[in-house]
């Protein structure tokens, strides 16, 4: 059995998909298997996914959350390495990270990578953890590129795989789930180039903070507890308070790029949510205006 699942849940990715495909088989170190779900596209993405050798999974469109959920329960190595279908490998890419593979204390394993803009631009993405837990690779924000992302199937699953209804901001909500289960690596080696698009979600404005505000209150802060039960209570608080102030600045960006009276309810729940930060009080009191 492949010590790695190579993964990827793909709607309509037909312009990209091959090109993605040729980086992950090009790959130097090639214990893996490639699993591909086709997330109900309309356009030739099953067609070009059946010219590889893969594993191929077709269903109805259930959004990112849905797929990578799917993705975790069906896949056979001990491993899973996602990629997505505009994101493409260099060909070390698992060689760079297969050593960090064989501690049983890790549990994620991501590293750096280049954002390749439309216009042709080209930034370098060079990190280092502020801290020594794994709760400083995803706060205050999500620094874990996705496909650079390896993390421990058994570990995903003990603490409840992924979920629909995250259909954005998914891959976030899952190492939120695991950051207690043992630790993460970041490895300081540029393996991917990673396409930023203008239809990208990051890139989308109000439903970008809409999709961080809805993990955050609805999945993350009533859970807290559950998901840092080995935090001694001061870190707890420390760790906590990056997510309500997270929540806060989602919440003043969905009121600046609101319309109506919904600006001024989230400008109050910012407020409400975030008064010690000082970005929060300047978009929340520009929508009030």
């Amino acid at each position: 059995m492949p010590r790695v699942t190579v993964a990827l849940a793909v709607r309509n990715g037909e312009a990209t998909l091959a090109k993605a495909l040729d980086a992950v088989f090009a790959q130097t170190w090639t214990d893996f298997d490639v699993l591909v779900l086709d997330d109900g596209s309309t356009d030739a993405t099953a067609e070009i996914a059946s010219r590889y050798p893969l594993r191929l999974i077709r269903q109805e469109n259930t959004g990112l959350g849905g797929g990578r959920k799917r993705l975790t329960e069906e896949a056979t190595g001990e491993w899973i390495a996602f990629f997505d279908h505009d994101d493409f490998w260099t060909p070390d890419k698992m060689a760079v990270q297969a050593p960090y593979l064989d501690d049983p204390e890790n549990v994620l394993i991501h590293a750096d990578g280049w954002y390749i803009y439309e216009d042709g631009r080209e930034v370098a993405r060079d990190w280092q953890p502020g801290g020594s837990r794994s709760w400083d690779h995803i706060l205050p924000s999500n620094r874990v590129i996705a496909s650079t992302a390896v993390y421990r199937r058994e570990a995903m699953l003990r603490a409840g795989n992924f979920v629909a209804d995250t259909v954005r901001c998914s891959d976030w909500y899952g190492w939120f789930l695991i950051a207690s289960q043992g630790r993460f690596v970041h490895v300081p080696q540029k393996v991917v180039r990673y396409s930023v698009l203008s239809t990208s979600l990051a890139n989308a404005g109000y439903r970008f903070h809409a999709a961080q505000a809805y993990l955050l209150e609805r999945h993350i802060l009533p859970r807290w507890k559950e998901l840092s039960p080995d935090l001694p209570e001061g870190e707890s608080g420390r760790y906590r308070t990056m997510v309500r102030r997270n929540l806060g600045v989602a919440l003043s960006a969905m009121a600046r790029h609101g319309e109506g009276p919904e600006r001024r309810k989230f400008a109050l729940q910012a407020l409400q949510t975030a008064p010690d930060v000082l970005r929060v009080w300047s978009r929340a009191l520009s929508a009030l205006r």
